[in-house]
């Protein structure tokens, strides 16, 4: 085991995302819905993520990275389609010793993001050791689909 499970309380803290395709989407609501404030740092973004930034929900710097985004940050997270790019951002993150995530890329992060589930008062995180996400992914997706046989199941007489 690599990488240590733990619930991260995020709320109120920032966190800065590099790139804003659907990998950067999907952490970004993720983010967002934990009560992350995220800045977003990306020329383009995704609608969805358009809408956020336009709903405040999330701050957009419409330009590449510089390092001085990532003050005050309490995680980075890059996905980005230019390795050179996410090289760059894990390093000056932990210069600043601000742990960073690079999608895809365990050997540049400090930390993976699982596959969530939430079904009522529970929260379910499957990961593989950053080794398969398709695998977490499908686990995940498994889990959601038989929830309700779980519970039938659970509280059987």
């Amino acid at each position: 085991m690599n990488y240590l499970p733990i619930a991260l309380r995020i709320s109120g803290r920032k966190v800065v995302v590099v790139g804003a395709g659907k990998v950067a989407q999907r952490k970004v609501k993720t983010l967002v819905a934990a009560g992350a404030k995220v800045t977003l740092v990306a020329p383009q973004a995704t609608p969805a993520l358009k809408r956020l930034a336009q709903a405040r929900r999330i701050k957009w710097l419409r330009r590449p990275i510089a390092k001085s985004d990532l003050s005050r940050a309490n995680l980075v997270i890059s996905a980005t389609n230019q390795a050179a790019v996410n090289a760059r951002i894990s390093q000056w993150a932990r210069q600043k010793k601000i742990a960073v995530n690079v999608v895809d890329k365990p050997g540049l992060s400090d930390f993976i993001s699982p596959a969530i589930l939430k079904k009522g008062l529970a929260l379910i995180a499957v990961y593989t050791d950053g080794k398969d996400p398709v695998l977490s992914r499908d686990l995940k997706n498994y889990l959601g689909d038989n929830w309700d046989d779980f519970l039938l199941f659970r509280h059987r007489p």
